[in-house]
């Protein structure tokens, strides 16, 4: 049952709240589910009901917000200790870090080390490979992404690999039967490693709390109120994990949005936020509908999309904002084409839009369409940041030295002594690490173990066993530091000691412009380390290597999205969730693209490109331009388009049509293939059924939306829509 909860009276009306948010931010009886859409202010409606239960004499450390990015967490605590004063100790977590820090504390009385390193996707990869090796699968290593995508949703269901193995024979699937042997192979040696992935951090939460009813009431019984964002985007496991919490006082708020639920590919199920009012009868249900972000034009655009979706709540965003400008449609003959032209209206929009290139975004639907986008930048010297691409901790020089500081804490770690065992080089071949993995499976001991043992094992050189001898006593001497050294000290060490920056720095004699580049990152991984220290200060925490390396894992792609210089930002759509900007372009928007697949595409799938399309659409504040091409290249091959079906849908092209006037538009009324136009270009002759012949003089734009004028023999001048002129080359 939920607490008796005495609300501070004063707070509430120096939020600023509207109704709907009020009410939202004032009701403690009980589950509560705000279907909050695009741009309707969740973040401020969730700080406002913590800060208003911290107000009314709750304890931080009893309140439990749940983000889905390190950014959102702390721009959560951040408001919130500008509306209540408070000294800390609340728990603000994605829920990757939340596992974590349970874990952590707890772990042991399920086997878990709480020196456990965390592995990212590449670490996770290079795992799944070496896996594969050891089971004779070697031909199949370009699975290997396939394989770890299979194990990261058995995980997301909350299967491990005995499960996922019974399902398997169950239905006699050879390729689940193979896949099966892989994941139990993964996760024995992420044992061994003393590693987690991503999932075990939550499927290892799950099994705690279900095998240790001790721990499972303590955190039950502490955390009075549960809050969770975007809980469109929890998987099977989150949803577990949230409803196991949270079952003693049941004070859960779930905040979300269905019509922006667009990570079904990794594992969310729609199906938590949609069926919320099934798993808890008594839930009280606040749709927040007001939009603070974009105008009502291009709010009016995004809603007409979504609305045919058929697997969704109905609502329907407005806002007290002016009308602004409208969306436009702007359709380009190839995919170099649409690049140039986009930096042409980039130019224009700083230019006399009043605009700098931070407040301006390209989205795309897959990383492949950058390529053009950067070349066109490049050329017009437009200033720009890729995001998604290759991330500062993924660069390889920053994930070399990580993988040293990874080995301090935790030499078990396979894949990290993989990587930096001969770098710099040491006289350690391949052959000599294969034999020493062999001796390592023989004894069933870590790697680290049978490199202590190298003696033993036969087979390797004498400069091998040298270089290992080296390599060791780099580590160990580096690691008598580790609890008294900080972190960024130990960094300098490794740096030092190992000969790392020596080598980078005689390679900039070799490579200049790359090795310097590589000397820059290293220079900025020791600023991120001493950044991280100071920020531990600040909060009054003690800084350690440990700390900023489970930091370093569990931060995404978005939350070092730096605006300090100015550049505009590309970026995959998926990406943008979370972000809004002045002017956004949403590019590719052709079947098959985006939506991609369409053809083969089922409905749910469908839907989920829509809610995708939607959420490009409402990241735009101010501008909206739907971008396609009537070309596009693909492995070589130029292939013909037609118009995505969202761009008809949002009726933007309908109102850009009728915007031009001419007698000869038609209005575009629902999604169909064009038809064909007439290829009639500057300079060509024609033929009107009702003025006669005439001469192109002009024409503005290409494809699906060109605008033609014509000067007839009678002198008539007029301008047409190219697509819907009866006009004839003669």
């Amino acid at each position: 049952m939920s607490l008796d909860l005495n609300i501070n009276p004063t707070l509430v009306p120096k939020l600023g709240l509207n109704p709907k948010q009020a009410e939202a931010v004032q009701y403690f009886a009980g589950p509560l589910l705000i279907m909050a859409g695009a741009g309707t202010g969740k973040t401020k409606t969730l700080t406002s009901k913590i800060a208003l239960l911290i107000a009314s004499g709750v304890s931080p450390s009893r309140v439990l917000a749940i983000t889905f990015t390190n950014k959102a967490a702390q721009e959560m605590l951040h408001r919130v200790g500008k509306l209540v004063p408070y000294s800390g100790g609340m728990w603000i977590h994605t829920f990757h870090a939340l596992g974590a820090r349970i874990l952590r504390q707890h772990g042991r009385l399920i086997g878990v080390q709480p020196g456990f390193v965390i592995y990212d996707d590449s670490d996770q990869k290079k795992l799944v490979t070496l896996a594969m090796e050891e089971l004779g699968f070697e031909s199949e290593k370009n699975k290997a992404s396939m394989y770890l995508s299979i194990i990261s949703r058995a995980k997301d269901d909350l299967l491990d690999s005995q499960s996922y193995l019974i399902n398997a024979r169950a239905v006699s699937d050879p390729a689940r039967l193979k896949a099966a042997q892989i994941y139990h192979r993964y996760q024995k040696k992420l044992s061994e490693a003393g590693a987690m992935d991503f999932g075990d951090l939550i499927v290892r939460t799950v099994e705690l709390l279900n095998a240790k009813e001790e721990i499972r009431e303590y955190f039950q019984e502490n955390f009075q109120y549960i809050l969770v964002d975007e809980y469109q985007d929890t998987n099977h496991a989150q949803y577990v994990l949230v409803k196991t919490l949270s079952a003693k006082h049941r004070n859960l708020c779930v905040v979300g949005d269905p019509d922006q639920s667009v990570y079904g590919w990794r594992g969310a199920d729609i199906r938590n936020i949609m069926e919320f009012e099934k798993d808890f009868t008594d839930a009280f249900t606040v749709v927040l509908e007001e939009n603070y972000r974009s105008t009502a034009r291009i709010l009016h655009a995004a809603n007409e999309v979504i609305k045919h979706n058929k697997n969704r709540r109905a609502k329907n965003l407005w806002t007290k904002a002016e009308h602004g400008e409208p969306p436009e449609v702007l359709e380009y003959a190839n995919e170099n084409d649409e690049a140039r032209g986009i930096v042409d209206e980039v130019k224009q929009l700083t230019a006399r839009g009043g605009l700098t290139y931070n407040d301006i975004a390209v989205f795309y639907r897959t990383n492949a369409q950058s390529r053009s986008f950067e070349e066109a930048c490049r050329r017009s010297r437009i200033p720009y940041r890729l995001i998604g691409s290759v991330r500062f901790y993924d660069r390889k020089e920053v994930k070399d030295v990580l993988a040293y500081l990874k080995l301090l804490v935790n030499p078990a770690d396979t894949i990290s002594l993989l990587r930096v065992i001969n770098t710099p080089t040491r006289g350690i071949g391949k052959t000599a690490i294969d034999h020493v993995m062999a001796h390592s499976r023989q004894k069933e001991m870590p790697i680290y173990d049978a490199l202590l043992s190298c003696d033993q094992v036969d087979g390797i050189t004498g400069t091998a066993r040298r270089g290992i001898k080296e390599f060791l006593d780099l580590l160990e001497g580096v690691k008598s530091d580790l609890f008294s050294a900080t972190p960024s000290s130990m960094l300098a060490n490794i740096l030092e000691k190992s000969g790392y920056w020596k080598m980078t720095e005689e390679l900039a004699e070799k490579e200049p412009a790359e090795s310097l580049a590589r000397l820059g990152n290293l220079q900025e991984l020791v600023n991120a380390v001493k950044e991280f220290e100071e920020h531990c200060v600040k909060e009054g925490a003690t800084p350690t290597l440990h700390k900023y390396l489970e930091e370093v894992m569990l931060s995404s792609q978005v939350d070092k999205l730096n605006t300090d210089t100015y550049a505009i930002t590309l970026m995959t759509v998926h990406l943008a969730k979370g972000l809004e900007f002045p002017a956004v372009f949403l590019t590719g928007l052709e079947e098959n693209l985006f939506p991609i697949n369409a053809a083969n595409s089922s409905e749910e799938d469908l839907e989920e490109e829509r809610r995708l399309a939607y959420v490009g659409m409402t990241r735009a504040r101010q501008r909206l331009f739907l971008t396609w091409a009537g070309t596009r290249r693909v492995y070589g091959t130029t292939y013909p388009n037609l118009a995505s079906r969202f761009i008809f849908e949002s009726k933007v092209a309908r109102e850009t049509a009728a915007r031009q006037g001419e007698e000869d538009v038609q209005v575009i009324t629902s999604y169909q293939p064009p038809p064909s136009i007439p290829r009639i270009g500057k300079g060509r002759r024609i033929m009107h059924p009702v003025h006669g012949a005439g001469r192109v003089v002009d024409q503005i734009g290409a494809g699906e939306f060109a605008k033609v004028t014509v000067v007839f023999d009678t002198g008539v001048r007029q301008t047409f829509m190219l697509k819907y002129a009866p006009l004839q080359p003669i």
